[in-house]
């Protein structure tokens, strides 16, 4: 038997393209700002929230498909069964990355909601704000990461150890900085801080694990 090498161009080719994404979107919709900048930059002076707030969220659920869609054990039989047109079939790339936009689009609907029902939609903004910047910087972590991952001789299997370590620092790290942003975009209220926390973000993120992974 002949093993055939794999060809990891693919990654490159979307390593690139989300980059590229990325400079466009600071070209058009925040006026060529450098990204320290826009780190720096309040609310107040940010145009096409919202807007930016969506690109970000695709092209982070795009690099961190890149990235683990290697470790999905199969694609679900009833996905490649009553999920195909043309005669093409999801794989494991295109399987986590669409799962990871209906997740994201469920859980940004919800939380709106969820600012809504304390009567607190102006923080709302200022959330989308904070997230955005939070997760811009995750997935640039993640492009960089990707191109080690894939172009250097690395024990994959060990990395993954590694990989889920770092995310889970990475969320602990998100959670605090939702909790002591200087903006204070949660309620002020302790039992809705902790009632986002468990159901908006713990839990959602454990049933996304048991469909991609168990």
């Amino acid at each position: 038997m002949i093993r055939v090498a794999s060809h990891p161009d693919w990654v490159i080719y979307s390593v690139i393209g989300i980059a590229f994404s990325y400079i466009m979107m600071f070209k058009t919709l925040h006026r060529d700002i450098s990204l320290y900048d826009f780190l720096m930059q309040p609310l107040e002076n940010v145009n096409n929230t919202h807007l930016s707030w969506a690109i970000t969220t695709i092209l982070h659920c795009a690099s961190f498909s890149v990235l683990f869609s290697q470790y999905i054990p199969v694609v679900p039989k009833f996905i490649t069964e009553n999920f195909s047109a043309f005669g093409i079939e999801f794989n494991k790339f295109g399987f986590m990355f669409t799962t990871l936009l209906l997740f994201y689009f469920v859980k940004n609907i919800v939380t709106y909601f969820f600012f809504a029902s304390v009567d607190n939609i102006k923080n709302y903004n200022y959330f989308a704000h904070a997230a955005q910047k939070y997760y811009l910087i995750y997935s640039l972590v993640i492009l960089i990461t990707c191109v080690i991952h894939y172009y250097l001789p690395l024990n994959t299997r060990l990395f993954l150890k590694v990989y889920l370590i770092i995310l889970f620092l990475a969320f602990i790290l998100k959670i605090g900085y939702y909790l002591f942003n200087n903006q204070q975009i949660l309620p002020k209220h302790f039992y809705y801080k902790f009632l986002y926390i468990c159901s908006l973000q713990i839990l959602p993120i454990l049933v996304v694990w048991k469909f991609c992974f168990i």
